[in-house]
């Protein structure tokens, strides 16, 4: 159609629509076509991937029970649900991992359904599936509730932090009422959440997950400002250009989609819809376009702060479709910036009769578009969708849709361009950091003592009586500062997300979001190339430590027939099931993390130091309960026989590089074999490093004179034929052999 040609408005659906109305025997007829025409409006509907409606997934109904009706947001380009009372919205719902994607605990995020109000009001929130170890088999579900609690009713700008003292970090399981912590004198203000103790980085990263996906969205429907603020000046004056001068400079974009793309059969030149279309609300574009009184009628039109467009097309396909008939919806094609999706009504159309500006291409069809929404940014880049479909043949009403797409990016050089940011609070990782500064240093100090200790055990190993009040006092304080303060023991739950980093990548946020694993960990893996296990499993481990000191009470209290240990060839068997159960939980926990985790209950640590011996079911209690009495009887018996995690940290002694000295008459001498609670010295002296918890008894038995038998001989038995000189050089050239070492650990 030439370009100055006047295009005439589309034909009506059908004429004497008033008279049908008049006539009754017209009516079914009528509801028959109104219903085939708004056929297509249900496939708006937000659905999942397999096909199944969000609202009846997700139970809408059930997070907002007041609501009437529940409806695809058009408003944004973000899946969002619109909830509707007596035909007006009155809430949005969404799922937080639709819109973020911020891994807890396990590596997974917490799948959260979020209700906000248009004013911004967090209405309701409900964690709907999560993989958190410590809440599938420690804290009750109910805690979920309550910590989501604390939000409804606030303004997603307020300042929500993090906090203790309340009734969760007390480690309250009950639904209570959280409210009184929860309280901003006005929309911005500070507002305290209460942490859930045990579970802290859980507790912070559903804060996080909570407030950012619901910013996403009140940032999109204009509810919040954005995260950064553009000061544009414009200087786009008019200045003569051709259509050709326009097109080079991007001032006009351009779509074009080939037949043969829906049509394999077409010819490949054959134009299916060929879009030219611009923004032309700067004078520059504008008057070119339509010529000074025209485009002065059209800023007019526009209004204050609304933007003007053009749309030309050629091809076999309307922009128009059929939607603009039936409802003067252009369903077609739809503009979207950022999170906002644009899509234009007759209300914001007018006919274009023409262009004046030179070299113009010849069209057949044209619109001129009005869009009066302040968060559309003509500076800001911006896309241009196209929805084609074609009917297969299959069935009567069988199509095929796709969906194109084109950048646009008004030329800079028309604008200046000054953005300041939005200071950004603290990331979760900071949060972390700061919040758990205290407990990192306590941990730091303590296994920097610890470790210099073990490079320096020479120092302690001097003296029966000085090594052994040294390890008491180690183990006492591993149960005050790692169990009962710290609360942090190291579990197999803390394995699971690096075995599954092969297969989902390494996540090193994971595990910075919280930083007493964190250097636990990094800990833990230097001193099991350097100590071997024997650092953690005989002197750091909380639980190990009870078990050590509960046994050690129990040989000054008992009759010395009560402290029993299993005939060696019992222990060479009993030993490996350790190894059994941790293959086990591994391998089941590729196949189900969830599962795993649930079974890694063999370790009592949770029950001891997480949520409480009488807080647990009662099968778990028994099981705590016979643990810890075996363990008053036989020393360490869950270490040596059950502990997955003392498996994995044998395994790891392997590489050990610091091992216990052992010295020629070892292999004849028995004095340390039999004194080994942890039978790791067999008859020949031979110290078995992947059962050894380095106490150092042997260590300080062959320093001492008055336990080692070669020293003893030297210093009683043959002290009338042997000088102090000689007795003196001897011990040297034990002093000396004890330097180069020997043997292995």
């Amino acid at each position: 159609m030439p370009k100055n040609t006047r295009l005439q408005p589309p034909a009506p659906l059908f004429s004497g629509f008033s008279s049908l109305l008049r006539k009754h025997q017209y009516l079914p007829l009528l509801l028959i076509l109104l219903l085939f025409s708004t056929a297509g409006w249900g496939a708006n509907e937000l659905v999942l991937k397999d096909g199944k409606p969000f609202c009846e997934a997700y139970k809408c109904s059930h997070i907002l029970p007041e609501a009437d009706h529940f409806q695809q947001s058009k408003a944004i380009a973000l899946p969002v649900i619109e909830a509707l009372k007596g035909g007006k919205v009155f809430a949005y719902i969404f799922l937080s991992t639709d819109l973020v994607d911020i891994p807890a605990y396990s590596g997974k995020p917490m799948v959260t359904l979020i209700a906000i109000s248009p004013e911004g009001t967090i209405l309701n929130a409900e964690i709907v599936h999560h993989s958190e170890p410590i809440l599938l088999v420690g804290i009750p579900e109910s805690v979920l509730g309550v910590f989501m609690e604390q939000y409804i009713g606030k303004h997603i700008a307020d300042k929500f932090e993090i906090t203790s003292g309340g009734t969760l970090s007390q480690g309250a399981d009950q639904t209570e009422d959280v409210s009184q912590h929860s309280d901003a004198s006005a929309i911005g203000g500070n507002v305290p959440i209460d942490m859930i103790t045990g579970a802290t980085v859980t507790a912070q990263v559903m804060d996080q997950t909570l407030i950012t996906s619901s910013r996403m969205v009140a940032q999109a429907l204009g509810i919040l400002p954005p995260d950064e603020t553009r000061i544009v000046t414009w200087h786009a004056e008019y200045q003569p250009k051709t259509w050709d001068d326009l097109l080079k400079e991007g001032s006009i974009g351009h779509l074009f989609v080939p037949t043969a793309d829906l049509v394999p059969t077409a010819d490949k030149n054959e134009a299916w819809v060929d879009i030219y279309f611009a923004d032309i609300t700067q004078p520059v574009i504008g008057i070119n376009m339509l010529g000074e009184s025209n485009y002065n009628w059209a800023k007019e039109s526009a209004g204050e702060d609304g933007k003007i467009f053009i749309i030309i097309s050629n091809g076999k396909d309307s922009y128009k479709g059929s939607g603009f008939v039936r409802g003067g919806i252009f369903e077609r094609f739809y503009f979207q910036q950022g999170f906002n999706k644009y899509v234009f009504r007759d209300l914001n159309y007018e006919h274009l009769y023409g262009l004046k500006i030179e070299g113009a291409p010849d069209f057949k069809e044209s619109g001129l578009f009005f869009l009066r929404d302040k968060k559309f940014d003509s500076s800001n880049r911006w896309q241009f969708y196209y929805i084609a479909s074609h009917l297969t043949g299959e069935t009567a009403t069988s199509k095929i849709f796709k969906t194109y797409s084109v950048d646009f990016q008004f030329p800079e050089k028309y604008f200046d361009l000054k953005i300041i940011e939005k200071e950004k609070g603290p990331t979760l990782i900071e949060k972390m950091w700061a919040m758990k500064l205290w407990d990192v240093t306590l941990l730091v100090l303590f296994l920097a003592v610890t470790a210099f200790l073990f490079i320096r055990r020479d120092l302690i190993r001097s003296s029966a009586k000085r090594l052994d009040a040294v390890h008491i006092t180690i183990l006492i304080l591993s149960v005050l500062i790692v169990g009962l303060i710290l609360k942090s023991p190291p579990s197999m739950t803390h394995l699971y997300p690096l075995l599954h980093s092969f297969e989902d990548g390494f996540q090193l946020n994971l595990y910075l979001s919280d930083p007493v694993q964190f250097v636990f960990w990094i800990a833990i893996a230097l001193s099991l190339i350097w100590f071997g296990r024997g650092w953690f499993c005989g002197w750091i481990c909380p639980y190990g430590a009870l078990l050590e000191l509960t046994h050690r009470l129990s040989r000054r209290i008992l009759p010395k027939k009560y402290n029993y240990n299993f005939p060696p060839r019992v222990h060479e068997v009993l030993r490996k099931l350790r190894y059994v159960i941790f293959f086990a939980l591994v391998g089941i926990s590729l196949f189900s993390v969830e599962m795993a985790e649930r079974l890694t209950e063999v370790e009592p640590f949770k029950t001891t130091w997480l949520v409480g011996i009488f807080s647990r079911d009662w099968y778990l209690v028994l099981y705590w309960f016979a643990l810890f009495g075996i363990g008053i009887f036989i020393y360490r018996f869950f270490c040596r026989y059950l502990c997955p995690l003392g498996a994995a940290f044998s395994i790891a002694s392997y590489f050990q590089i610091d091992r216990i000295k052992r010295y020629d008459f070892c292999k004849s001498c028995n004095v340390c074999e039999v004194n080994c609670d942890s039978m790791a010295i067999n008859r020949e002296g031979e110290i078995n490093r992947y059962e050894c918890y380095s106490c150092f008894e042997c260590e300080q038995a062959y320093h001492d004179e008055e336990v080692c038998p070669p020293l003893v001989y030297l210093k009683k038995g043959k002290l009338e034929k042997i000088s102090k000189a000689d007795l003196k050089m001897i011990q040297e050239r034990l002093k000396e052999q004890d330097s180069r070492g020997k043997g292995t650990h």
